[in-house]
């Protein structure tokens, strides 16, 4: 047949952007259907840009085009304390062996695994929303958790009144699943008082809404020997003034391949010298038998990466155990605490109708450290690259701002392509050509007590002096008032920490936003991520750190080991960090006294209004440096402002702050006033441990 001649399309045959979706986009961009829908099914309809990536990654997995549909799990995921307690006891109890409970987070099963072709996933991730609305919100009163200890289980079983309202969602969900996957509901009534592990190695023929005593699994397949260990954890377990839980509703899927594997996390990187080998990227998962390990003579065992569905050789050595939710697809997660809930939603569910604010490259990938998604790997090799290969010290362009926040050349340099323009990094959404405001919030980096733990007397001699023991440690600590003590009260940043905060910094510039009024906690490690902001920043010398009082945290956590005192400006100021020694704060902190929560709230929002209000500051780009909370109180506060309103509820901790990590940062503009996404993306970073090099001395031992 003689070759035709490509068809030229006209524009009136093209998809208008308001009839298009994800899938559409995918097939005009020359993927088959089948593909497609597995490419949205395995990254959670997230967007197109996961979606394509995926199927380009998974270019050469044998298994792309099987039929075989995922599996999916209904999950209630505990939050806040709750949540917090139960995360310190799995970390403790994985000392004593790795158990079945480990593979999964905390949380209660509200429909166990079943499967659904990939067609059906969006359906699956909007009927979590339908759910709620239908049953409403979740009790008000406090939660009671009795603890069960069996020589094979240990769980925790929840108050009748927060079973039976996830009873109501799990039964309501599964008849949700019966309409949509076309399958007969099993309410499972006459094993309503049975206890079930967590045994996910089973798919059912039908959706069956979890009906037994519902229950958070602590611990299960677990050694003999490890028995007397758990039971002291569960009974060290604080569960006697537990409040009202913030539940979440996770909707999860996985490969239904590796129901029966092992997932192991790749800590360090190979590169294939045989064609039967698997390469290696740092950060991905391999999926492994069990028996590989336990028949493997010469430590290398066969896996499946789950980044790229290629299977093959590798050395056990170069990877670690991880839960297997960590190589899990989250389509769905609604908190049940509020009516303005958390919702992570996917392009295919959109609200066309809504405006939507100023938008930044980084914001498809708002669950990009949660679902381990493929873009980490592809954004590391590409700043990799660029500061490897291109012989770059920093992959940010190296020019300064001018008074506007505008980027300018680095003349200095001689380079004129070496800029950072406003426009070129931010849509205008159609606005007119005035800049509004930025008003900042960002967690302090990470500190030194909590990495260490009791780290002052390891590192103070009886004489005051001090020593660095780790090299994530400070090289130096300044003098201060009350010495090695002063330092156990308030612990200042890792050199990690100091990182974290230069990035923030960095970030913001190669942004193109300036700024213009740096307000800190007066704790150090609030004034140290200050700082370093700055210093990332390449800020002008007149934008010193305001050291305010007001914003510390809740005085109450510190009243066992006591507060302070804090360094002076003056003493931040010998010490090198660029205070403003003129600045006169709004609170002065009396650290002998105690204060509620309400008093708490009131001096921090206080300090922000009164800011926000400062007519000398108006339209000046601010960023308060503080706690945790300061993220929340921030909004709470401004947004207070501009309501009309004399009395207003007392306040409350956000549910949402033990998942603010370090040097969180927050963002809010104005006219109108309202939060928005970071000029900047955030950033992750994996944890390590010391390394011991006494284990070299058992290798030179055996040599000899």
């Amino acid at each position: 047949m003689a070759n035709l001649p490509p068809r030229k399309k006209s524009a009136s045959c093209k998809i208008s952007k308001q009839d298009t979706n994800p899938l559409q986009i995918l097939l005009q961009m020359g993927f088959p259907k089948k593909r497609a829908l597995k490419a949205l099914a395995a990254t959670g309809n997230r967007s197109v840009q996961l979606a394509s990536d995926w199927l380009l990654t998974h270019v050469n997995d044998a298994y792309i085009d099987a039929d075989e549909p995922r599996e999916f799990i209904f999950y209630a995921i505990p939050t806040g304390p709750l949540f917090t307690q139960l995360h310190d006891f799995w970390e403790k109890s994985k000392q004593t062996g790795w158990n079945g409970a480990h593979n999964f987070p905390p949380h209660i099963t509200l429909v166990p695994s079943f499967k659904a072709a990939d067609d059906t996933s969006l359906q699956l991730a909007k009927a979590v929303k339908q759910v709620i609305e239908s049953v409403g919100k979740p009790p008000v009163c406090p939660i009671k958790l009795e603890p069960y200890i069996s020589p094979n289980f240990m769980g925790l079983f929840i108050s009748e009144e927060h079973e039976d309202y996830l009873k109501k969602i799990a039964l309501q969900y599964a008849k949700q699943l019966s309409t949509i996957l076309g399958v007969k509901v099993d309410t499972n009534e006459q094993s309503k008082n049975c206890i079930n592990p967590e045994d996910h190695s089973n798919t059912f023929t039908n959706v069956e809404a979890q009906n037994k005593s519902l229950h958070i699994t602590l611990a299960y397949h677990f050694d003999v020997t490890a028995y007397d260990a758990l039971k002291a954890l569960v009974d060290e377990l604080d569960l006697s003034q537990m409040q009202t839980p913030a539940w979440e509703l996770r909707l999860y899927s996985r490969d239904p391949r590796f129901t029966n594997h092992q997932v192991y996390k790749v800590t360090q990187s190979y590169v294939p010298e045989a064609s039967d080998e698997l390469e290696l990227v740092l950060g991905d998962y391999i999926y492994i038998e069990e028996k590989q390990f336990d028949t493997s003579l010469d430590g290398w065992v066969y896996g499946t990466s789950w980044l790229t569905g290629v299977s093959g050789y590798l050395p056990g050595v170069c990877a670690r155990r991880t839960p297997d939710s960590d190589a899990w697809t989250l389509h769905r997660a609604i908190s049940l605490t509020t009516s303005n809930s958390s919702d992570s939603k996917s392009e295919s569910d959109s609200n066309t109708d809504v405006e939507m604010a100023t938008s930044y490259p980084h914001e498809d990938a708002d669950k990009l450290a949660l679902e381990k998604s493929e873009e980490v790997y592809k954004t590391w090799e590409t700043y990799w690259k660029a500061a490897t290969l291109n012989q770059t010290e920093n992959i940010l362009q190296q020019g300064s701002s001018d008074k506007d926040g505008n980027s300018v050349t680095n003349k200095e340099n001689g380079d004129t392509n070496a800029t950072v323009s406003r426009t070129e990094v931010k849509q205008t959404n159609g606005s007119s050509g005035n800049e509004r405001r930025w008003l900042f919030s960002l967690r302090h980096g990470e500190r030194i007590d909590l990495t260490y733990g009791s780290w002052v007397p390891y590192c103070f001699d009886e004489n005051g002096t001090y020593t660095r023991k780790d090299l994530n440690m400070p090289l130096t600590l300044a003098d201060r008032a009350g010495g090695a003590e002063s330092y156990r009260r308030d612990t200042p940043l890792t050199r990690v920490g100091e990182l974290q905060a230069h990035l923030v910094g960095e970030g913001l510039r190669a942004a193109g936003v300036r700024l213009h009024r740096v307000y800190a906690s007066a704790a150090l490690r609030a004034v140290q991520t200050a700082h370093h902001v700055l210093q990332g920043l390449q800020a002008d010398p007149s934008v010193r750190v305001r050291v305010e009082p007001g914003l510390f945290e809740f005085k109450l956590w510190h009243a066992t080991k006591g507060l302070g005192p804090f360094m002076t400006p003056l003493e931040l100021h010998k010490a090198g960090f660029t205070v403003d020694l003129d600045y006169k704060p709004y609170v002065e902190l009396d650290i002998n006294t105690t204060e509620t929560m309400q008093e708490f709230y009131e001096r921090n929002e206080y300090v922000i209004q009164s800011i926000a209000k400062d007519k000398e500051q108006e339209g000046d780009n601010i960023m308060f440096v503080g706690h945790a909370t300061t993220l929340d109180i921030m909004v709470t506060a401004l947004k207070r402002l501009k309501v009309d309103r004399k009395e207003f509820p007392p306040y409350q901790l956000g549910n949402f702050l033990a998942r603010v990590p370090y040097c969180a940062l927050g963002a809010m503009r104005d006219r109108p006033l309202q939060v928005t996404s970071p000029p900047c993306p955030p950033s992750i970073n994996s944890s390590s441990g010391r390394f011991d090099w006494k284990l070299l001395m058992d290798v030179e031992n055996e040599i000899e």
